[in-house]
This record gives structure tokens, sequence and C-alpha cells, in this order.
């Protein structure tokens, strides 16, 4: 009897730059929950409400296969890939578009919505019938930088996690800042913002739009 053989997991880096267009559409996400990627982000430019294209270094790992067809489905979206390193060896490579410099990086807000004791506020959240979309902002510690923190919360909660704004300098272990939405059940919800307390990781949440949607509904009445 024959038996089938063990595909070995490989890995890619590649550097990417996505679209405006794609700024509000979890497509690092969906290389998770579609393919079954592992997706450790190792550098990332993105302005919210920008028209600028987001810049993206990304190591993906997992089977050959899936890795080709993720990398079709980039394409097939019109995100440009600038880099392409398997086992670390440069398949090409356009110089004329680098990573662009940080300015500055993105430094926790300050508003009445955000805050770090999330237990309270998410329960706020949920009184205040939001159930499946949560905002926060996230600050993944430079110890974590060879962790995929944001593709474990698809993966293990089974959440669907768009990035609207992200900094996080290339080519150096430094703290990411990552403005998050978070679309799932209370329940996962709650279970991935538990899981990031327990990695020690600076979680901020934004209530902001909760509010407002509050306000509004009550203001039409």
């Amino acid at each position: 009897m024959s038996q089938s053989k063990s595909v070995e997991p490989a890995s890619v880096h590649s550097r990417i730059l996505v679209p405006q267009r794609y700024h509000r559409q979890p497509v690092i996400s969906r290389l998770v929950s579609r393919y079954g990627l592992t997706v450790n982000i190792k550098a990332a430019l993105l302005t919210s409400d920008s028209d600028s294209d987001g810049w993206f270094d990304l190591e993906l790992s997992g089977n050959p296969q899936k890795l080709t067809n993720s990398l079709s489905y980039l394409q097939g979206l019109g995100v440009n890939l600038l880099e392409l390193a398997i086992a670390n060896h440069i398949q090409f490579n356009q110089h004329s578009l680098p990573f662009p410099s940080l300015a500055s990086k993105l430094s926790s807000k300050e508003s009445a919505f955000l805050t770090n004791q999330w237990q309270e506020q998410f329960q706020q959240w949920i009184s205040l019938g939001q159930t499946n979309r949560l905002r926060l902002q996230l600050c993944v510690l430079k110890s974590y930088y060879k962790e995929p923190v944001i593709s474990e919360l698809v993966s293990r909660y089974g959440l669907t996690v768009n990035i609207t704004s992200a900094t996080l300098q290339p080519d150096t272990e430094d703290d990411g800042w990552f403005d998050l939405d978070l679309w799932g059940r209370s329940k996962q919800l709650y279970s991935s913002l538990s899981y990031l307390e327990k990695l020690g990781l600076p979680i901020w949440l934004d209530l902001s739009s909760v509010y407002s949607d509050v306000y509004d509904g009550l203001r039409l009445r």
C-alpha cells in the first residue's frame, strides 16, 4: 500500500504594495483564512484616509502550492509584488521602488474613546448592541518581531482582521503600531483580546464609532 508523502512547508519573503482601493479590505487576513498560511509582518507603512498605497514586508509560510496560489491571488487583485525571496534567495527585486522611509511612528492616540482597560469597555461595547465588529490599536512589541501575532488572531480565533493603519520600520526589530478592525462573534473577540493581554501587548479599544452611532440614533428620535 502506497503512502502519501507529507509536503514540507515552504517560506517566502515578499514586499508588496497594496493599492489604496483595497485599504478597507482584509487582504492579508485572507492569506491566512483562505490559504492556511502563517503571515508575519516584518515591515509596514499604511496611513488611514490616504490616497497612498500601503507597503508591507511579509514572511509567508505554508503549503508550497497554497503559497503559489496566494501570490496569484494578490496579483489578481492588482497588488504589486515588488520583491520576492524563496529560501532567502531573491527571485526578483524592483530596485526602483525601495521601502519608503518612515517620518514618524504611529503613537498611542490621545482620545477619550481609547482605553487599555479593555475588559470594562468591552462590556460597554456589548451593552450598546455591538456584537461583531471591534476597532482597536495594537502595539506589537519588538520582542514579538518574529512572531505572527496578527496572523494568530485569524487562525486561532477565526476573526477577520483588517489593518487600517500601520507603522513598522523595515530591517529593524522595533515596536510595530497597528490600527485594526476585528470582525467576529463577541466570544471570539473577547478571547482574542485576552490572548493579546497574556502576551503583554498594549491594546487600546476605540469605541468612538460606537458612541457616534448611538448618539446619531438618539438625535434622530
